[in-house]
């Protein structure tokens, strides 16, 4: 998945009043609680199975500050300019919708909901003293045991976070752009984790049978996400869903074979792909790690006037994403479902833009799919005549584009980078790679957890 999806930060959106005079609150007139507080961390701690190496400074600040923070992060995760660029990109990828403004919508969506968030730059916890006011049922039991159920799930949650930053170290910051397929995996994981261990601390533990319920019952997140913000573009969207339903999904399968210490596995040795979490199988059974592809030829594009704008790995659930703007929801996952491999390189122009994209795919029936279903797409995209055979697509005019297919390779050319697309074509198919997946033994938790 792309950066542009994920801020650094890591938090948790949830349906939770901070703030209020009742004397359980996490936070009282701005100011946190902290025996109650720490009552919660040593829940945590217990539950968890992990100590904490340092403190965690607990902070509480408003909500117009909390989205000053979070345009820190993002100050912190982006260049200058970087966001409109990859915005530009994705706009003509057909991932976003035509004036997306990837910044304004991550501070909308985020500061609307946040509740709090660790800063792993600061390695703190922050709180938010105004967020949504609960349901009437939360309250009314809140008021009966006199607790702050939806503060200490927050600060529960976002604990982990630390407790994963401590012991294992954060993927976030400046990371390489290269590899976010594999980062939206690993955040799957971390937010998997945390949302796992708040309901177990705030709970007094976890049965298995628990966290796979858990997991089920989460699958209607990405249909009200879509309900409440349906200004928010849906990659946005469905990726914050992503991390914490699949998330939670991939993480309760370590958890059902053995316990924390499975978790603690997983944090040491991380999904590869978001194909992963959507298969645990892939991961927890048989091993399925993505093909490695790397794009050559492009070296005399990288220079002069043209510019390089994004280089990134899509995925399977960012290219499904992309399907379903397009396609009906089934087939995209369908057609999604049989990735194996994948590199996006952009460059720009003044206002020009290029795009190159190699896929690779499990099988010939996957390759035929994904090449029948983005020729439509391209056809939806570009409409106009075609020269087509059964295994290339040749598009004139203002946006050129070249597609074809080679056995399980589809490669696909986009814009005026060279006046002769097929030629193009060839120089990248005999210089790009594919280092094939790499054999390991699908990792036994349980094993794991005996070590």
């Amino acid at each position: 998945m792309s950066r542009a999806s994920r801020p650094a930060t890591c938090l948790i959106i949830v349906l939770g009043l901070l703030g209020g005079c009742s004397s359980y609150r996490l936070v009282r007139d701005g100011v946190v609680q902290i025996d109650a507080a720490n009552a919660i961390k040593a829940k945590l701690v217990a539950t968890r199975g992990l100590s904490f190496q340092r403190e965690v400074p607990l902070v509480a600040v408003s909500a117009a500050e909390a989205r000053t923070m979070l345009e820190r992060e993002l100050r912190h995760e982006f260049e200058p300019g970087e966001l409109a660029t990859v915005s530009r990109v994705y706009v003509a990828l057909g991932l976003l919708p035509a004036g997306t403004d990837l910044e304004r919508a991550f501070l909308d969506l985020y500061s609307s909901q946040l509740a709090g968030f660790y800063d792993p730059v600061e390695r703190r916890m922050v709180l938010v003293t105004e967020a949504l006011q609960t349901g009437f049922f939360t309250r009314a039991v809140e008021n009966v045991i006199r607790r702050d159920l939806a503060g200490e799930m927050v600060l529960a949650h976002e604990l982990t976070h630390a407790l994963q930053d401590q012991h294992f170290g954060l993927n976030t910051g400046r990371a390489d752009v290269g590899d976010d397929d594999a980062q939206l995996a690993q955040r799957a994981v971390y937010e998997g984790d945390a949302t796992l261990a708040g309901f177990a601390a705030v709970l007094g533990g976890l049965r298995a049978g628990t966290a796979v319920s858990l997991a089920r019952k989460l699958e209607s997140v990405p249909g009200q996400m879509a309900t409440d913000y349906p200004d928010i573009p849906p990659l946005i969207r469905e990726s914050i869903a992503f991390q914490y339903v699949a998330g939670v999904n991939f993480v309760s399968w370590a958890f059902k074979n053995a316990g924390w210490d499975g978790v603690n596995a997983l944090l040491a040795r991380p999904p590869r792909s978001t194909e992963q979490i959507l298969h645990p199988e892939k991961y927890f059974v048989r091993a399925e790690n993505p093909t490695r592809v790397q794009l050559g030829a492009m070296a005399p594009y990288l220079r002069g006037d043209w510019k390089l704008a994004e280089e990134t790995t899509l995925g399977e659930f960012t290219i499904r994403v992309l399907g379903e703007r397009y396609l009906d929801r089934p087939r995209a996952a369908e057609i999604a479902a049989g990735w194996d491999g994948d590199r996006l390189m952009a460059v720009t122009r003044d206002d020009d833009i290029a795009l190159v994209w190699l896929t690779t795919w499990d099988s010939e029936r996957d390759a035929d799919e994904f090449f029948t279903a983005w020729s439509e797409i391209v056809a939806a995209r570009h409409p106009g005549a075609a020269t087509r055979t059964a295994k290339t697509i040749e598009l004139g005019g203002a946006q050129p584009y070249y597609l074809e297919r080679r056995g399980l390779k589809i490669l696909s050319i986009e814009g005026p980078l060279d006046s002769d697309l097929p030629e193009l074509a060839d120089r990248l198919w005999r210089r790009s790679t594919f280092e094939p997946n790499v054999p390991w033994v699908p990792l036994d938790v349980a094993q794991q957890s005996a070590r």
